[in-house]
């Protein structure tokens, strides 16, 4: 008996090591059906009789997968909207129609234009997700992915799409464009593999308020600590131009490493909450005081910023009144005598 209890241990052990690879999320998900049906579309046209349309039935989706891959990448949320999903369902059903449909019968005919609108908005809609959400704080390597994303993208549709419109009819063109759009799509197989890879890198962090908050650790307590030593001892917050590039640089870490490390340990909702945050309070110190001389646009330049907008937009947003009358109100005395300064004497 225990003999036959080890050897059933043994098979369910065994058995949970083989257990193929499950995607974890949504983005993974979506990338191996990509994937899949990139394979297919290439096959599809690289093969030809029967074999060729059965690649073609699951081929035709391609664009409509990709483009809920461009919405995982750039779009934190953990499920897709239905729509998206009705819409990526909508290319892949109508284009396997408009595939097996006779394209002279009327079945063939409204399942082409369905295909054709639908694709043409899947095509459209992924170049505009690289947008969503864009700020002009996001790390440097997060902006230069998604340039990097629309110029690949970009160049790829220009190719297979608006590329091969002037190529004539015959034998050779076909083969051709079977070559060009096979390349296009094994090329956009290889985008999906490396977009993939740098976001499971470089994840995107959640919505302010929308989701819970990744608890901070203790790699991300030690740079924090290493973020305040910047503030105390070299007074970085002073430097209009100051990117998070520039921080990250200077502490030896990855972009997205102090972004989360912000947002974490610290408590602000990105870099630039957490820089004009201790800005404001130096201007408030300063506003406060009553040896300080110095005019608002002086105390603006002197804590960071650029010009008088920006600071008192972030004053406004940071303590919920203007700096003038902040110090009209931790300065009363003043106040008081220069309005008295002001007041013509009586006769």
């Amino acid at each position: 008996m225990a003999s036959t209890a080890t050897f059933s241990a043994s098979i369910a052990a065994a058995g949970r090591g083989l257990r193929p690879w499950r995607p974890r999320g949504r983005l993974q998900v979506h990338a191996a059906i990509t994937m899949v049906a990139f394979a297919c579309y290439i096959l599809g046209r690289l093969a030809s009789g029967g074999v060729a349309t059965a690649f073609s039935l699951i081929g035709v989706g391609a664009c409509g997968w990709a483009w809920l891959v461009s919405r995982a990448l750039f779009d934190p949320a953990e499920r897709d909207a239905r729509w998206a999903r009705v819409v990526a369902w909508v290319v892949a059903l109508s284009g396997a129609l408009s595939v097996v449909a006779l394209e002279a019968g009327l079945v063939g005919r409204v399942a082409g234009n369905v295909y054709a609108l639908s694709g043409s908005a899947a095509l459209l809609l992924t170049f505009v997700e690289p947008f969503h959400r864009f700020a002009p704080d996001l790390p440097r390597a997060e902006r230069r992915f998604r340039f990097a994303f629309v110029a690949v993208y970009a160049l790829l549709v220009a190719v297979s799409v608006l590329g091969l419109r002037a190529v004539g009819q015959g034998p050779d063109e076909a083969m051709r464009d079977d070559l060009v759009k096979s390349a296009c799509a094994a090329l956009g197989l290889a985008a999906v593999v490396v977009a993939v890879r740098f976001r499971l890198g470089h994840p995107l962090p959640t919505r302010i308020g929308a989701a819970a908050r990744r608890a901070p650790t203790e790699d991300d307590a030690r740079l924090a600590d290493r973020l305040r030593r910047l503030l105390t001892e070299e007074a970085i917050d002073s430097r209009p131009e100051l990117k998070i590039g520039d921080v990250a640089t200077r502490l030896g870490e990855p972009e997205h490493r102090v972004s989360q490390c912000i947002s974490t340990a610290l408590g602000f909702a990105n870099f630039n909450r957490w820089i004009n945050h201790h800005r404001i309070a130096r201007a408030k110190r300063m506003l406060a005081d009553p040896d300080e001389r110095r005019s608002i646009l002086e105390i603006a330049f002197t804590c960071g910023f650029a010009s008088l907008g920006p600071f008192n937009r972030a004053f406004r947003d940071e303590v919920g009144t203007t700096p003038r009358v902040y110090r009209s109100a931790m300065r009363p005395s003043e106040d008081v005598q220069a309005r008295g300064r002001a007041r013509p004497a009586t006769p």
